[in-house]
């Protein structure tokens, strides 16, 4: 369990596939997700498995009331170059807008460089997710670039921007 000032972070379980599931299948929560297949149960589960005894780790999200209401994680951690990229979905509509999503990164980032020793975090956001983007940068992630017409989704190519911060700008 990772404390955070609003949150608690702790590993993703099996019974909270349910909500994964349903989050995902949402059009509203995946509307600027980069990748965002829809799933069943089954195709969870099968994720949730592949995913474990890897270096990829999921977490759960939990408000102050311990009600789950989203999850975040990091891929592709390399050890050699101490980094690692960073991802996060609030899936709960009400949780939006609440300062849970900040939290949360603040938490993990905090949690990345003081025990894991990163020295690098990325992360790659839609161009047009704006507020997701105001929140990185209050974490301290910079704009490095744009991936021009990076995806085609919605019938359309997308922009995707990378962001990262480093452990000596963190808490700057």
């Amino acid at each position: 369990m990772i404390e955070g000032e609003l949150v608690r972070l702790r590993a993703l379980e099996r019974s909270d596939l349910p909500a994964v599931v349903r989050w995902m299948n949402d059009p509203e929560v995946t509307r600027y997700l980069l990748s965002a297949p829809r799933y069943g149960l089954e195709e969870m589960e099968q994720w949730y498995s592949e995913r474990r005894g890897t270096d990829d780790r999921t977490l759960a999200i939990l408000n102050e009331g311990g009600e789950l209401i989203g999850y975040c994680g990091i891929s592709r951690l390399e050890w050699e170059e101490r980094r690692c990229n960073l991802w996060l979905i609030i899936g709960e509509k009400d949780a939006w807008g609440r300062g849970y999503g900040t939290d949360a990164v603040r938490t993990m980032l905090r949690y990345l460089f003081d025990e894991v020793n990163l020295n690098r975090v990325y992360l790659t956001v839609d161009e047009e997710n704006h507020r997701a983007m105001g929140l990185y940068e209050r974490c301290g992630f910079r704009r490095e670039g744009v991936h021009r017409s990076a995806r085609f989704k919605n019938g359309r190519y997308r922009n995707d921007v990378t962001m990262a911060v480093l452990k000596r700008e963190w808490g700057q």
